[in-house]
């Protein structure tokens, strides 16, 4: 009988030691990317513009180049990142930051510097693609695609 145990437990390790781990393999990618540029409070859009960020007020986009490049990046499987700071209309930010490495978009959903966010952890997700959708018949907009969780990213793509 422990023999039999002893066989079972070795067939399972050498399954389990030799399985691929596609999280793992990402978070290698993740950890290998250079930082996003830190944080500076408030951060206000002015502040996250000059870090280098995407930034949506009202409807209109600053750094807009940044976010076209992400886009072709993605199109061409090439890995990048890029940080997007939308305001709401109370002034508040609520921070993306996505990463691909090349097949995966990671994403970070941050809203904990919004008076009415979450003020818990960011959220993380992981999505498959970027695809455009119009809303209201006029407006068109880009959207994370393939996501493991509902994703509540949109960007307007004029």
């Amino acid at each position: 009988m422990g023999k039999y145990v002893l066989m079972l437990f070795i067939t399972a390790a050498l399954i389990t030691g030799c399985s691929s781990n596609n999280k793992q393999q990402t978070l290698e990618v993740k950890e290998n990317r250079a930082p996003f540029p830190p944080i500076i409070e408030p951060h206000n859009p002015e502040q996250a513009e000059e870090s280098g960020d995407v930034v949506v007020v009202m409807g209109e986009m600053r750094n807009r180049d940044k976010w076209k490049t992400f886009v072709q990046n993605v199109q061409k499987h090439q890995p990048d990142q890029v940080r997007v700071t939308m305001y709401t209309i109370e002034g508040g930010p609520i921070i993306h930051e996505l990463v691909y490495d090349g097949e995966l978009i990671q994403t970070t959903y941050d809203d904990t510097r919004d008076m009415y966010g979450s003020r818990q952890n960011k959220t993380l997700n992981t999505c498959t693609g970027i695809s455009t959708m119009k809303s209201g018949g006029w407006r068109t907009f880009y959207i994370l695609t393939g996501c493991e969780q509902e994703s509540t990213f949109s960007i307007p793509s004029t």
